[in-house]
């Protein structure tokens, strides 16, 4: 699916090509706040009638333009207006709410009277209630809409307490307001409507504006400026502002460079910041109580973290968040640190079966809408997730090594310990070594706990479901490296018996994993050990993310990379998820056959610490080649796992995939980051580069690249590294 978007913060809208959200749409379109659908119709017209669509851009990630044109239609004096003699700039903008700019011109020869009209609707959904995930909830219920000041309200009064509000203004009174109630048609849900009604009379080449504005209210704080030109020139000095501090880069190669851009753009509005209080962002709102953070009751100072994706996942997500901010480490540290601090406020603290909370384990998903609230779902937050708590220990790690922030050690190290010792004690509750996971009973949980966690990700050849409890065989590659990545910060911090017990247990798994996971006749891991330890033995992407976490033996390497890159496996866009000739194979099924580039870009990563660059730099040729094909060159959050010669051309697009998604634009950076091959050491103020460029790459330069509290300055090409401004930073160059 794609769409037209523009966010900031936790507030998005989707809407189509047109700029309209239609009030009787399946699609999932609107304006969302907190999770919630404040917006489900928005649909513009001129004389009753829908308008063409010339152009349409969202570029910027926070602001969209349309420019439409009217198809023939008789004018309120009975004269036929020949089709697009009228045309209307849709400029649109989001900072903390939604705002529009209307500029309707009559390119005819002769004057023209019309109606111009939007009618809006609201259904006040919980995100959950639009994806059809849940049913059976007691909901509340619409409240009557009115005029007020200069503009309309409609509202619901929520089951949860909770009354939300979206108070819709406009800078031009219109000559007819009408209420109503769109009743449930087609599987939508009752909806507050509202339609506003302007008599235009213009001469030719004459021109009309009005502004309208969407603000979305659940009783906590929105700050929204009072007009569009206002809203624009903040969110906009925001992105700059963001531009100007991360990291730069120019290349020969204007794929890349569009796609880094367009990442980085993406990772900027998915970007959420969170307080306590009465903002009603934090669990403690949630509840309506002190929540406890880290073991220690009382509120959490504002924190930013990256959401996952538009529309469907923007929340933070343990999983995904840490992903990204291990992505783009060279981007910009402090997305990494944000994250990190968000999830050390939200740790688990206690054992509470319903939502899998258990003391130090980090969260998986964290949603606010009225579901939440109700305790419909166990999202409040829900730690169903078998891999998150290790990643956060290499999150936290990898940031020490690019930021060398002392201060940040200190204050985040007991979570970190307490992390690690969730891997030792609840993570593994049989005691055999490996981290696993039995699935939940309660609604809304999941029965598969790692980043395939769709039910069928996890099949024995025969198409059956292996019982739990399940190892999977990344999240033990993870739980290597998040003992041996944190063994080294914690030696060079000083303590030596710390890291020295890390090792220790770090070297019993790697021997017991690869005794254990190892399918000798095939030359690559299983994907899973089952309840009775027996291999599920699966050709899938799994083991790829083993070589980044360094649990492969070296004479390994070599079978493990030409299996990621056989035919089977590589789809002409990236690694598959699962392999073409595994019986469970599907190019459309979510998990078992698509191509996920965050899946891609960490294998990618591991090949190239694993001196695998040829491997390296085949699939991630292929991910750009797949950018080439998207709108603005974003990827997509996972594709089709069809060949070119399947569709004729391009990757065939999955029909739900979020769009932008966090770790699919972070997975250009850490491209970069492996082909450049970046290895900071902030602690002892080094950087090595051990770039192995592919001939489709002739030049990269980074400026503004933060390695500790310097900005360096580099350009790379075939023939060696130029280090024009080290900060005081010493460059290694191998």
């Amino acid at each position: 699916m794609d769409y037209l978007s523009a966010s900031d913060n936790q507030t998005f809208i989707i809407s189509g090509f047109d700029g309209d959200v239609g009030v009787e749409d399946t699609r999932g379109l609107g304006l969302y706040y907190h999770d919630m659908r404040f917006l489900s119709g928005l649909e513009l017209r001129i004389g009753g009638n829908r308008l063409s669509v010339l152009s349409c851009n969202d570029d910027d990630a926070y602001r969209a333009t349309v420019l439409l044109a009217s198809d023939e239609l008789t004018d309120s004096e009975g004269n036929v207006v020949p089709a697009r003699s009228v045309c209307v700039n849709r400029a649109r903008a989001v900072s903390g709410a939604v705002y529009e700019r209307l500029t309707v011109t009559s390119y005819g020869r002769s004057p023209v009277s019309f109606e111009l009209s939007l009618e809006l609707a609201a259904d006040f959904l919980d995100m959950f209630l639009v994806r059809g995930y849940v049913s059976g909830v007691e909901l509340g219920h619409l409240a009557e809409p009115r005029r007020e000041g200069d503009g309309a309200v409609l509202a619901y009064e929520g089951a949860d307490g909770v009354r939300r509000e979206l108070r819709i203004g406009w800078s031009v009174e219109p000559d007819d307001v009408r209420f109503g109630v769109i009743r449930e048609t087609g599987g939508r849900a009752e909806q507050s409507a509202v339609t506003a009604a302007w008599r235009l009379s213009l001469e030719p080449q004459e021109s009309r504006q009005l502004e309208l504005r969407y603000v979305p209210s659940d009783g906590s704080a929105l700050e929204t400026p009072p007009d569009f030109s206002s809203a624009l020139a903040l969110v906009r000095g925001s992105y700059d502002e963001w531009a100007a501090h991360h990291t730069q880069v120019a290349s020969d190669n204007p794929d890349l460079v569009q796609l880094l851009r367009r990442s980085a753009l993406d990772l900027r509005a998915l970007r959420g910041v969170f307080s306590s209080g009465s903002d009603g962002l934090t669990l403690s709102a949630l509840r309506g109580q002190s929540y406890p953070s880290s073991g220690r009751a009382g509120r959490v100072r504002p924190s930013s973290v990256i959401l996952a994706g538009i529309p469907w996942y923007a929340v933070p997500f343990g999983r995904d968040s840490i992903i990204t901010g291990l992505q783009t480490l060279c981007l910009e540290p402090e997305l990494a640190a944000g994250t990190l601090r968000f999830l050390v406020a939200h740790q688990g603290v206690k054992e509470d079966p319903a939502r899998a909370e258990e003391p130090g384990k980090i969260m998986h998903e964290l949603r606010f809408g009225e579901l939440a609230r109700l305790g419909a779902i166990p999202h409040t937050p829900y730690y169903g997730t078998a891999d998150a708590t290790p990643l956060f220990v290499m999150l936290f790690a990898q940031t020490m090594l690019w930021t060398g922030d002392l201060q940040m050690y200190r204050a985040l190290m007991p979570a970190v310990r307490r992390a690690v010792e969730w891997i030792e004690r609840y993570g593994d509750s049989d005691g055999d070594g490996y981290v696993e996971y039995a699935g939940q009973g309660t609604r809304g949980a999941l029965s598969n706990q790692g980043w395939k966690d769709s039910w069928d990700s996890l099949l024995y050849p025969d198409g059956s479901v292996p019982k739990p409890p399940i190892a999977l065989v990344e999240v033990q590659a993870y739980c290597y490296a998040a003992r041996t990545w944190l063994a080294a910060v914690a030696r060079r911090m000083g303590d030596g018996d710390y890291a020295d017990e890390l090792e220790a247990r770090a070297g019993d798994l790697r021997e017991r994993f690869n005794r254990d996971f190892w399918m000798e006749d095939e030359g690559y891991y299983c994907q899973a050990l089952d309840g009775s330890k027996a291999q599920v033995r699966d050709l899938v992407s799994n083991p790829g993310h083993a070589l980044l976490c360094g649990i492969v033996p070296e004479e390994r390497v070599g079978r493990l990379a030409e299996k990621l890159t056989s035919d089977a496996m590589l789809s002409g866009w990236g690694v598959r998820t699962r392999g073409s000739t595994d019986p469970n194979y599907s190019p459309t099924s979510y998990h078992n056959g698509t191509v996920w580039p965050h899946d891609n870009s960490l294998i990618v990563a591991g090949l190239a610490r694993s001196g695998r660059w040829e491997e390296a730099n085949r699939i991630s040729e292929q991910l750009l080649a797949a950018a080439r094909w998207y709108r603005m060159h974003r990827l997509p959050e996972l594709m089709c796992g069809f060949t070119p010669e399947e569709t004729g051309g391009g990757p065939a697009g999955y029909p739900v995939s979020c769009i932008p998604q966090a770790w699919a634009a972070g997975s250009a950076w850490l491209m970069l980051q492996s082909i450049l091959g970046l290895e900071p050491n902030a602690l002892e103020r080094r950087l090595r580069v051990c770039p192995r460029p592919p001939e489709w790459l002739g030049e990269v330069a980074l400026h503004n690249l933060r390695v500790g509290d310097a900005r360096l300055e580099l350009r790379v090409t075939r023939s060696g590294v130029d280090v024009i401004e080290d900060g005081g930073i010493t460059v290694e160059v191998c």
